[in-house]
């Protein structure tokens, strides 16, 4: 753990001992989440799907799975657009 400052453009310098032990390179994303009262700063892999397939293993889903995942996205997003259209 560090302590850092925050620079006049709300910039932090991530210091070497983080570095040491979570990779982060110059360039590479990051995602910022923000939880009162809290910042987690979480690296994202240059190779997400490769990421994500090591992580969750192989998925495969069968045509019924499939069907009811449709269903339900399709219902969230006709929900979510009344709720956000009145």
């Amino acid at each position: 753990m560090s302590i850092v400052e925050v620079g006049p453009k709300y910039r932090v310098t991530i210091t070497r001992d983080v570095r040491k032990k979570v990779a982060v390179r110059v360039g590479q994303k990051v995602y910022l989440l923000a939880r009162f009262p809290y910042v987690i700063l979480i690296p994202i892999p240059e190779k997400i799907d490769e990421a994500l397939a090591e992580l969750l293993g192989d998925i495969t889903y069968s045509r019924e799975e499939r069907k009811l995942a449709e269903e339900q996205l399709l219902k969230e997003t006709t929900s979510l657009g009344k709720r956000l259209h009145g």
